[in-house]
């Protein structure tokens, strides 16, 4: 059975407010999920917010984390009724899509939620939450060393090129964001990262 919603809120961590969506955009191999693993790691009251998918659990993996695993009936299902605010079908025929719902339960409520999601889907977010969005672009210290990093996880060729054939299109998007973000050290972009992220929460002025 699908959940209703996402993620299990704690009403502690509620906030006298409407809730902030944080999303992280960036080419695959930046270090989207690595930064966003340090960062949830040394805050609190924020949660991520996983995705649905059709694909099989894998050893490690639970339901709701990292994804909340679905049926391809239920997926198919959940779209006829508008549940999804963007979703996609990939090349291995498995389904991926962001829970509507949940956003909005979650800003309705006041609780701050944090995704990766590639740079189509960050521009939907961005016109159905303009006022609850924070994006925030992850580029690489240069093409050299993103090719490096895919090269160094991933031993398919074809994969990597196809991988590197959308970093321009990604990195047309990076002017579109509220902000961006050279990962070059994860212990200085960690703490940057964070620094957004607290100052939006906590409603800093923002330097942009």
């Amino acid at each position: 059975m699908v959940p209703e919603v996402f993620i299990n809120f704690r009403p502690e961590d509620r906030r006298d407010r409407e809730g902030y969506f944080f999303i992280l955009s960036g080419p695959s191999g930046v270090g989207k999920n690595t930064l966003l693993s340090s960062v949830l790691s040394g805050l609190s009251g924020i949660y991520y917010m996983p995705s649905a998918t059709t694909r099989a659990m894998r050893p490690g993996e639970n339901q709701m984390h990292p994804y909340v695993f679905v049926s391809i009936e239920e997926f198919e299902d959940m779209i006829e009724r508008g549940q999804f605010l963007e979703w996609k079908r990939i090349h291995t025929n498995d389904y991926y899509g962001t829970h509507l719902p949940s956003i909005q339960y979650a800003i309705k409520h006041g609780y701050d939620i944090i995704t990766d999601m590639d740079v189509l889907g960050c521009a939907d977010a961005m016109a159905a939450f303009p006022q609850h969005i924070c994006s925030i672009f992850i580029t690489p210290p240069s093409l050299d060393e993103l090719s490096n990093r895919l090269h160094n996880r991933d031993t398919d060729t074809r994969n990597i090129e196809k991988r590197l054939e959308r970093v321009e299109l990604e990195m047309a998007h990076k002017d579109k964001y509220d902000f961006a973000l050279v990962n070059d050290n994860l212990e200085q972009s960690a703490w940057e990262l964070r620094r957004i992220i607290e100052q939006v929460r906590n409603r800093v002025e923002l330097t942009r």
